[in-house]
């Protein structure tokens, strides 16, 4: 009997020991855990930044020195259309004023910019950014003039001049001057039949007086040179205050050039500054039928034709522009209607390529979780054995009493 109650009293001893070094195993597996949830979340963070609470960004598409662009993905969205956006994020002050959205805003209803989802500023890793969230768009005219190597067709040519002059006429009405027109400021909207117009960093207002263009003090600070290219216009390498012109004068240049009618702008230097100042001394003394041989008579007429207009012309009816474009199109027995851009072949790549963003991201997912699982055995394993002598002793005593 005495030998039953003690053996009893050390039966209980057991299963309380056993349950306090079980309890002890449970909460250093626990700690374990979320020691390595911790490290896993802070690896995660540059990867998953959530924008507005709503959009997590996917992968950045653009790094530039005043901005970056991302594709970001809308949570909890169904709807392929509206599922993935563009979102603008720069580096700001809280003192600096938006002039680029102030543009926006006064274009909202025009058709011929992107349209803009929220606007905001974000605190990331102490740095304060100001964003832009933005409808997504197609390929800009750069990249569609390298996706066909180069060589885009005369009638893909003026159905881009006829809709850009009716954006730049739009803008135009309201007052404002773009100063920055490039082909990858002119992009393709989503549906594939529109250009749209990017980028108003460096755009201005502008009015007449007695045929007179007086550009905003405020944004006439803005050196030219900034953003000076192969297509600016001349008045703008002459640093001249800044008119609807130059944005024609820009477009004209873009044209011939693209069309293939002006190696005369390949200019090779060892320096941005010197390529410039060359650009300039060779549109100072361009004559158009000698410096763009080749090209269709209605690209030329149109380069002279906005090269001699004047500035009290402005804004005007860019019509007999238009029609310049409709003419030669017409001789090609087509019409705007025929004419489509390579947007949907462009589009099928950018779905694949964003198919192949999803399985990475997903394959990643997996190897964390996997590497993760790898982190708990090892730390399991590294566990001090002698923190559990005292359990494997009384399992010997328990199993040597258990055969007395």
């Amino acid at each position: 009997m005495k030998y039953q109650l003690q053996h009893l009293q050390m039966k209980g001893k057991l299963t309380q020991q056993i349950q306090y070094h079980v309890q002890y195993i449970i909460c250093q597996f626990q700690q374990i855990m979320l020691n390595t949830s911790s490290i896993q979340s802070t690896s995660e963070i540059p990867n998953f930044v959530v924008i507005d609470n709503e959009y997590i960004i996917m992968k950045n598409l653009y790094k530039g020195n005043t901005y970056n662009l991302y594709i970001a993905v809308k949570r909890d969205c169904s709807d392929d259309q509206k599922k993935f956006v563009l979102i603008k994020m720069r580096r700001t002050n809280a003192s600096e004023q938006n002039f680029e959205q102030y543009f926006l805003n006064k274009l909202k209803d025009s058709k011929c910019t992107t349209r803009i989802l929220s606007i905001g500023e974000q605190t990331i890793k102490e740095q304060l950014y100001h964003y832009q969230i933005m409808e997504r768009h197609g390929p800009s005219l750069k990249l569609v003039y390298n996706y066909l190597s180069k060589n885009i067709p005369i009638t893909l040519l003026c159905l881009m001049a006829i809709q850009t002059l009716t954006c730049l006429e739009q803008i135009h009405k309201h007052l404002i001057i773009h100063r920055n027109i490039r082909p990858k400021k002119l992009v393709i909207s989503q549906s594939g039949s529109e250009i749209l117009l990017t980028d108003f960093k460096y755009a201005c207002r502008y009015r007449k007086q007695q045929n007179n263009i007086l550009v905003n003090d405020n944004l006439r600070t803005t050196s030219n040179k900034r953003f000076l290219n192969k297509f600016s216009s001349l008045n703008q390498h002459l640093e001249q205050v800044s008119s609807p012109k130059d944005d024609l004068e820009s477009l004209a240049l873009i044209l011939v050039y693209y069309g293939g009618f002006a190696p005369v702008l390949d200019i090779k230097e060892e320096n941005r500054g010197l390529k410039i100042k060359k650009i300039e001394q060779i549109k100072l003394t361009l004559l158009s039928e000698l410096s763009f041989k080749g090209a269709p008579l209605e690209f030329i007429q149109f380069y002279n034709g906005v090269k001699q207009s004047c500035v009290s012309d402005y804004p005007q009816d860019y019509e007999k522009y238009k029609q310049l474009f409709r003419k030669l199109l017409n001789s090609c027995g087509l019409t705007e209607k025929d004419v489509v851009y390579p947007h949907l072949q462009m589009m099928k790549q950018h779905n694949y390529n964003m198919k192949v963003i999803m399985e990475e991201q997903e394959t990643q997912a997996q190897m964390d979780s996997i590497d993760e699982d790898h982190r708990v055995f090892r730390k399991i394993m590294e566990l001090n054995e002698q923190k559990y002598h005292r359990l494997i002793s009384l399992e010997n005593q328990n199993q040597s009493s258990q055969k007395q």
